[in-house]
């Protein structure tokens, strides 16, 4: 048989590669073609074996037929970078980037079904906030009030899950954003959020425990009422970096008002607290700093221990369904948003199939 080869937009080639976060010698390596031949192909985009650029399609994540498109896509818009690590700011891992393709893809489907109207609508809170020129504390308090959990509420949640579900939960349907989950390195990242276009979103770090997605959530929701995108590294900051340090300080509030704090500077009694509250310890030793109930020094003695005695989460191999796993990462507004509009008749079930990534007359067929 006869091989088969293609002519596309070279430039295409390039915009996918940049966006899938390789090297063009580590691309050519991985489908094994000479590196000046794959150089070629980015130059010329003649002469491309099919089967070859079917192969870079999957390493890239994309679908075959992005390739013959007569003009380059547009760029995702990246947020900000807020995270103190230099040596990583000029590059980001095929992984977060992979995350941010997906949030841009989800949220542009979102858009799509309601229209901007609606989440423009669901975010007027923001307006709010800011007319009413309420300072952080005042933002915190209000915002538990219109998120509508109780601190007894809170006491009452069994488990970090639990809770983690509710906040989730809560901010989608309180507040009309979206709290999407992707797994990345934590080292890289632990969350970032998107403002420059309706529906606003919230992406946490799947790889994380349920008290740090949760501080994420919140933390990228201060982000949010700034209307600033950002990458955030929230666990790693100085000081000088006042942007990250208020957005902290916010979520640490939410989570803990100041007249919920309790003085201690016991390191069995924090932790007892911050399993209350359904935090990390280190989340409410920060917030025994913040308001002068702890000592600098017994502060960052304390702060040592917490980390020194944290355990890496240890990821399982455990099978999941792909219809949790499709709710898990898209959120429960998004996923019954698709399907709202796969019974409204208005996407079909081959687009419903594509958004969820799941095989939907089965899913419905088990429903």
């Amino acid at each position: 048989m006869a091989r088969i080869s293609v002519n596309i937009n070279p430039n295409i080639l390039v915009w996918a590669r940049e966006e899938a976060g390789y090297d063009a010698s580590e691309i050519a390596l991985k489908a094994k073609i000479a590196a000046e031949k794959y150089k070629m192909w980015e130059e010329k985009g003649e002469n491309i074996p099919l089967g070859k650029l079917k192969d870079i399609a999957n390493y890239y994540k994309r679908q075959l037929a992005v390739f013959f498109l007569p003009e380059v896509p547009k760029k995702i818009n990246k947020p900000k970078d807020f995270r103190n690590i230099i040596s990583v700011k000029t590059k980001l891992s095929k992984k977060v980037l992979l995350a941010m393709r997906e949030a841009t893809h989800f949220r542009q489907t979102a858009l799509e079904i309601r229209g901007e109207g609606y989440w423009k609508d669901r975010t007027n809170w923001i307006n709010e906030v800011i007319a009413n020129n309420k300072n952080s504390d005042e933002i915190a308090g209000w915002l538990r009030e219109k998120l509508n959990i109780s601190i007894e509420d809170q006491f009452n949640w069994k488990t970090s899950n639990e809770a983690y579900r509710v906040w989730r939960s809560t901010v989608e349907n309180q507040l009309g954003i979206l709290v999407f989950q992707f797994p990345m390195s934590l080292k890289e990242v632990q969350g970032f959020c998107f403002t420059d276009s309706y529906p606003y979103a919230i992406i946490v770090n799947s790889n994380h425990s349920y008290t740090g997605r949760i501080f994420s959530i919140l933390h990228e929701l201060a982000h949010i009422i700034k209307h600033t995108s950002g990458i955030c590294l929230w666990d790693n900051i100085t000081e000088k970096q006042n942007e990250e340090w208020v957005c902290n300080s916010f979520a640490g509030n939410v989570l803990v008002p100041t007249n919920e704090l309790q003085k201690t500077d016991d390191l069995k009694e924090i932790r007892a607290f911050a399993n209350k509250f359904k935090i990390s310890p280190e989340v409410y030793l920060r917030r025994l700093k913040e308001e002068n109930k702890i000592s600098s020094v017994k502060f960052f003695t304390l702060l040592d221990q917490i980390k020194a005695s944290n355990v890496p989460r240890v990821q399982k191999n455990v099978i999941i369904r792909p219809e949790v796993k499709s709710r898990a990462s898209r959120g429960e507004t998004f996923y019954t948003l698709v399907l709202d509009a796969l019974n409204q008749n208005r996407i079909s079930y081959t687009q419903a199939s594509g958004m969820l990534d799941l095989n939907i007359s089965r899913v419905l067929r088990e429903a």
